[in-house]
């Protein structure tokens, strides 16, 4: 683009003035007499690298001890509720406990919802029997029921098992809806690779 057909505009106090020649001087004495001591150091050669290794560089300040400390705690909790916290395949149904589980050999996978054994002061309330249902639910990588099976059984107070096999379509989660009289749990596990 060419600008030579436009002429520079200037104020009157501008117009007045003679031109003047605009001069700088650097002068890096005079600029590190008023930088910061750390700036000095390096720019004259007595800056000393900090040497600590990664434990040391964590613990060097108030604030740093702070934040590791924090850090460690909440790492901890983490993995205390991971081991002893509540599961997703275990549960209560009518007072007893409910573990599902399953694993896969081969081409199947095979899942299991184990019931306990009453409480010695619960058992005569199962004598007669009490009908169990589980429907079984065999899930993708994203989440999406693939298979679904029904299972029935008779709980007498004693150990229960009901069992079921799937194809294994890349299932990677189990999941089954018990129900015993008026109660329900929602199961879930992984499988387990065999």
């Amino acid at each position: 683009m060419d600008f030579s057909h436009f002429t520079e505009t200037k104020t009157d106090e501008e117009q007045n003035k003679p031109d003047e020649q605009m001069v700088f001087h650097y002068n890096r004495a005079e600029r590190l007499k008023h930088a910061p001591k750390i700036v000095q150091d390096y720019y004259s050669g007595d800056f000393k690298a900090y040497k600590g290794g990664l434990f040391k560089s964590l613990v060097n300040t108030r604030g740093n001890r702070l934040l590791f400390v924090t850090i460690v705690f909440a790492f901890g909790i983490i993995l205390f509720m991971n081991y002893f916290g509540p599961q997703k395949s275990a549960g209560s149904l009518s007072g007893t406990e409910a573990k599902l589980s399953a694993f896969s050999y081969e081409e199947s996978v095979y899942a299991s919802l184990k019931i306990e054994a009453a409480a010695k002061k619960k058992k005569p309330d199962f004598e007669d029997g009490v009908p169990v249902t589980a429907t079984f639910y065999a899930h993708d990588k994203e989440g999406l029921v693939i298979q679904e099976e029904k299972i029935t059984g008779k709980y007498e107070g004693n150990e229960l098992f009901l069992r079921t096999t799937f194809t294994d379509y890349d299932i990677l989660t189990v999941s089954a809806v018990c129900s015993m009289r008026e109660d329900s749990a929602s199961l879930e596990c992984e499988i387990e690779k065999r």
